[in-house]
């Protein structure tokens, strides 16, 4: 059953956002850290937001971070090969305004 409560709604509404992970070296740190870049998914015939950036400083800050997001089931240490690959990883995730700023976005 459907809750007609609105202020339940807005809490809970969620938008879908393109997470790309990547691995990168620290000029300063002299070290390997993993960074993510957010923006809201649009569909690719309309101009999208300029991604937003968070670094995650090392894997456990990662894991920490992404894997309560994902889908039962998932775990982001099961692509970590592909993140630290020149690609990176991409996400297509459903999350609330509050999700979304833990990993960088800013409106």
């Amino acid at each position: 059953m459907t809750s007609l409560d609105p202020r339940r709604s807005i809490a809970r509404r969620t938008r879908r956002y393109v997470l790309h992970l990547s691995c990168t070296w620290g000029a300063k740190s002299g070290k390997w850290h993993y960074v993510g870049h957010i923006r809201p998914w649009v569909p690719s015939t309309r101009q999208g937001a300029m991604p937003r950036e968070h670094d995650f400083g090392d894997e456990f800050e990662l894991v920490e971070a992404v894997n309560p997001l994902l889908p039962e089931g998932s775990d982001v240490r099961d692509v970590l090969a592909h993140i630290e690959s020149q690609e990176g990883f991409l996400y297509l995730l459903h999350l609330t305004a509050e999700q979304a700023a833990r990993l960088g976005w800013r409106e």
